[in-house]
């Protein structure tokens, strides 16, 4: 997350090489995560000092609750890319000391999927991919679980 964190704040001011930059690093989830932008299927939600969003599934009438600060959504692509290495990182145990090189090839990829992705963009990138007139929802707790039970408008 922090590499993304890099990448969006230092935006130059033609966004292309950024969304190429994007879809190397994300070609399987990049262009529909553009999808749901252009839909405007993400939306913002603020309860207390907790913030997630509720994206509209293209498919069917599901929503997916996104949470950026623990890097959750409550989708089946991002269960199975979560846990899809659970059984070779038992195998290889990190404290096994490699003999060059940083971490970054040892570890795992930090699950994603297209609803995160969207997520993100639209969080930090609220002039390219945020709704003109969305600030993110207001609500109560109660309110909160009724739209991730799927009451909410």
């Amino acid at each position: 997350m922090e590499f993304i964190d890099r990448l969006i704040l230092e935006l130059p001011s033609d966004p292309k090489p950024l969304m190429l930059t994007f879809h190397c690093l994300f070609p399987n989830d990049f262009l529909p995560a553009l999808d749901i932008l252009d839909r405007k299927l993400v939306h913002s939600v603020h309860c207390d000092s907790v913030e997630l969003f509720l994206v509209t599934s293209t498919a069917s009438s599901d929503r997916y609750e996104v949470r950026l600060q623990a890097w959750n959504c409550s989708c089946p692509t991002f269960a199975l890319a979560a846990y899809r290495d659970v059984q070779t990182a038992m195998r290889n145990p990190p404290d096994i000391p490699y003999p060059f090189g940083g971490a970054l090839a040892r570890t795992a990829q930090p699950p994603v999927c297209k609803h995160i992705l969207a997520c993100v963009l639209h969080a930090r990138c609220p002039d390219l991919f945020g709704n003109e007139n969305e600030n993110g929802a207001l609500i109560s707790k109660e309110e909160l679980a009724g739209w991730c039970a799927g009451w909410g408008g």
